[in-house]
């Protein structure tokens, strides 16, 4: 794998550990386990990462192929 593939992997790992501690903090029905807007901030925070998160993705996916296009080329220059 490459670098960038690696650093994909483990944002993919730390978003979903991300989600998985939200809903965990979320309180079951019938609890009062922090207030509603800080569960309500808590989720707009989430879902603000998550588009964040896609958005680098894929950008890095975008720069990675540009990457390897442009090291193709050079192999190619070098070969000539």
């Amino acid at each position: 794998m490459t670098k960038l593939s690696d650093a994909n992997t483990r944002l993919d790992a730390a978003m979903e550990r991300l989600g998985a501690a939200v809903a965990d903090h979320r309180a079951p029905a019938g609890q009062a386990n922090g207030s509603a807007e800080e569960n309500e901030a808590l989720r707009a925070q989430l879902d603000k990462l998550k588009s964040d998160f896609d958005t680098l993705r894929e950008t890095s996916g975008t720069v990675s192929s540009r990457l390897d296009a442009a090291i193709g080329r050079l192999r190619n220059m070098l070969d000539e």
